[in-house]
């Protein structure tokens, strides 16, 4: 299989001399093949990493990403899960998306001449096993620099739902969700729109305080606004060296009307 990495201009020069007396196939971009890169050059690559992301945090600061060029990211993660990458331009923009793992040639996401339109993201994932990854956005535009924000996340597949969700009392809404196994805790969110962007409200719950029967179990949430219509969603998290890394959300369910 094919496949290649763009790479910034920092790594041009140092790579100039390998590409002028090799038999790598160029494209417009500045390219290297990792099939065919040695392990210096991929640490050369890895070392431009940008920043190192942290599991479930909000995008980065906006990095601008020159005409033709790319920039590098990594993640750890301490599970075998799911690596999700999540891509926002400031304006429409066509990106390459790759990732790798550390000091492995071959690509586990190449994602490429992917169109952003304004303002909206671009999502890819992919499963892997635990160790530490690097993700390229490169900016498949050779006529202009592009703007854009990324962040991403380890999914755990330790998945839940919820059984029931109801309002056993004034401003508090009670949810019955099914048992998972091998879990460190639960965390439910709640909101009045059913995309879950306005009045969220979250509850985090490890899973040696929920009492479960018949592999059910239930959380309750007070604070809520009473007479207001929710939607209330549940998901898993493991813990490992402190991080927490947490499952997709269930499905939602909605409480017609908080007491």
């Amino acid at each position: 299989m094919r496949i290649f990495e763009k790479i910034s201009r920092r790594l041009a020069i140092t790579l100039a001399s390998v590409m002028a007396c090799s038999s790598f196939a160029m494209a417009p971009a500045i390219t290297a093949y990792a099939s065919t890169q040695d392990d210096n050059t991929i640490k050369e690559i890895q070392e431009t990493a940008k920043a190192e992301l942290k599991n479930d945090d909000d995008f980065a600061a906006e990095t601008k990403i020159e005409a033709g060029m790319n920039v590098v990211y990594k993640i750890k993660s301490d599970i075998d899960g799911k690596l999700r990458v999540f891509v926002k331009a400031k304006d429409a923009a066509k990106v390459d998306v790759v990732a790798w793992k550390e000091n492995e040639k071959d690509h586990i996401i190449e994602d490429t001449k992917k169109d952003i339109e304004a303002g909206k993201t671009y999502d890819t994932s992919k499963d892997i096993k635990a160790g530490m990854y690097y993700i390229s956005i490169s900016n498949d535009d050779d006529s202009k620099d592009i703007t854009v924000q990324v962040k991403a996340d380890i999914i755990t597949d330790k998945v839940t739902k919820i059984r029931n969700a109801e309002s056993p009392a004034k401003k508090t809404a009670k949810v019955t969700i099914k048992k998972a196994k091998k879990v460190d805790g639960y965390e439910v969110r709640f909101s009045t729109s059913k995309d879950f962007d306005k009045n969220v409200k979250k509850k985090s719950v490890k899973a040696k305080k929920i009492e479960f029967k018949d592999k059910k179990g239930t959380i309750e949430k007070s604070g809520l606004k009473s007479g207001k219509k929710y939607y209330v969603q549940v998901r898993t998290y493991v813990k490992e060296n402190g991080v927490k890394y947490y499952s997709d959300w269930s499905k939602s369910k909605k409480i017609a009307k908080v007491k």
